[in-house]
């Protein structure tokens, strides 16, 4: 979970960083594309104006005062509402506290007044002799001065101030000084910077616990059941009620659990069932035959030696052979498969086959490997299936059967149908549906269904929720 938790935090620092870069120069750009079109040239303007008409209200009587309206000017002009722009004015704060230098100046190039007092940096006030001031001292207009682009984003602006006579009272000066976007991020830390930080690392910790919590919790507990299955112990299962994709695939799991389960158990009886065959065919073809040998043999004797001393010896090791095919014979009985051994599907399998070979009828099978069922229910089952094929060979007058035995979560559906010629409705003599119905019942939330059109062929399905049998 460190190692996640990490790895977010390495991943998501980059992905801000590129979020917010973005951002910025993006809004850099809009602002920087409003300067060149004029805005900063217009609101040098109208500050202009504003000032002349401060000058001219005779209330200039100090650099103080000056320095007071030129303070409060610029300051107005960082405002988003009132300043260069509503939408992009927030990049200057953004990029720079000190975005923005002001001064007013004498006919000759004089310092009046200059704001801030203590920026970090000195504006390049403009001298006499450069083009612009000329341009600006002669003219109504702001004038753009030289400026840069690199490193620092420079535009300068002077716009003459001139009375209601149009007398040239001073002249403003307005520059605007901004780092590029990449000084910001590579040179500079930002107040933000903490923020982020702690964000991440909330972040971090967060997804951690939710994944330990939510995730990995999950994903242990179907590790403990996988180990255990391959272990061969089947009893355990994951149970995750969540129906997230998580949930489903550990539904799945337990599905998967369940039949592996059937599977192993039906391959441990069918492998069981061999070894006996093969040992009771091996009984049969060697010890029994020579016990039979050996009693033939004895009662030959027995015949030569009917008035010899101590032929009642031989009578008494004929008796004692013959009890022991006796017992042979019961052995072997026993150790032959009966049909009650074999897996439920097999049964199913067995029986239908016979009956294929009886009726001579083609037969389908589609049998899925279903759990050991209570012996009751298997042969109610089987005795359904016994009346359904008998129905088919006297009633259906088809040439094809298909039989299908069906695992669907929880259910075992078993279904016979035919090609037959059908009926109008599952009434008519005899007692066999009703039987078929009455057991299908009876077994666990057991439902019997019965489709006959004419001429479509007749349908008998039974379902029931499945009860595992235990283990013998």
């Amino acid at each position: 979970m460190f190692k996640l938790a990490l790895f977010y935090m390495l991943l998501s620092l980059p992905s801000l960083i590129l979020v917010e870069s973005t951002i910025l120069i993006f809004e850099f750009q809009q602002f920087m594309n409003g300067v060149e079109s004029g805005r900063l040239a217009r609101a040098s303007e109208r500050g202009a104006a504003e000032l002349a008409a401060f000058w001219n209200e005779g209330t200039v009587e100090s650099r103080n005062a000056l320095g007071t309206w030129v303070e409060s000017w610029m300051l107005r002009l960082e405002r988003p509402r009132e300043g260069l722009s509503v939408e992009d004015s927030y990049v200057l704060l953004e990029l720079s506290a000190d975005p923005l230098a002001a001064a007013v100046l004498a006919p000759d190039g004089k310092l009046l007044a200059q704001a801030p007092a203590d920026a970090g940096w000195q504006p390049q006030l403009p001298r006499t002799d450069e083009p612009g001031f000329a341009a600006a001292a002669a003219g109504h207009t702001a004038v753009t001065l030289e400026g840069e682009d690199s490193p620092f984003k420079i535009r300068r602006v002077l716009t003459p101030v001139r009375g209601a006579d149009g007398q040239l009272l001073g002249l403003l000066f307005v520059e605007l000084r901004l780092p590029l976007p990449w000084r910001k991020f590579l040179l500079e830390l930002s107040f933000e910077w903490p923020i982020v930080i702690g964000y991440l690392i909330v972040f971090g910790l967060a997804s951690s616990f939710f994944l330990s919590a939510w995730v990995t919790r999950r994903l242990n507990r179907i590790a403990r059941a996988a180990t255990a299955w391959s272990r061969g112990d089947f009893s355990g299962r994951i149970g995750d009620p969540s129906r997230d994709e998580l949930g489903r695939v550990s539904a799945l799991l337990d599905r998967m659990a369940l039949d592996l389960k059937s599977l192993l158990r039906s391959r441990a009886q069918l492998a069981t069932l061999a070894e006996r065959q093969r040992l009771a065919r091996d009984l049969h073809d060697t010890v029994k035959q020579k016990a039979f040998a050996l009693n033939l043999q004895l009662a030959t004797a027995r015949r030569v030696l009917a008035d010899a001393p101590g032929v009642d010896r031989l009578e008494q090791a004929q008796r004692l052979t013959q009890q022991i095919q006796q017992e042979l014979a019961q052995i072997l009985d026993e150790m032959r498969a009966s049909d009650a051994e074999l897996p439920f599907d097999e049964r199913v399998r067995t029986r239908a086959n016979d009956w294929a070979h009886t009726s001579g009828m083609a037969l389908d099978f589609d049998l899925d490997d279903v759990p050991p069922l209570p012996a009751a229910h298997e042969e109610s089952l089987l005795r359904i299936l016994d009346e359904a094929l008998s129905n088919v060979l006297r009633h259906s007058g088809a040439q094809r059967v298909e039989l299908r035995l069906r695992r669907e979560a929880d259910r075992v559906r078993l279904s016979i149908a035919d090609n037959g010629r059908g009926s109008a409705d599952e009434t008519g003599p005899g007692m066999g549906l009703r039987n078929m119905r009455e057991r299908a019942q009876a077994l666990p939330a057991g439902r019997f269904e019965f489709d006959a059109l004419p001429g479509r062929g007749t349908r008998v399905t039974v379902s029931f929720l499945a009860a595992e049998a235990p283990l013998s």
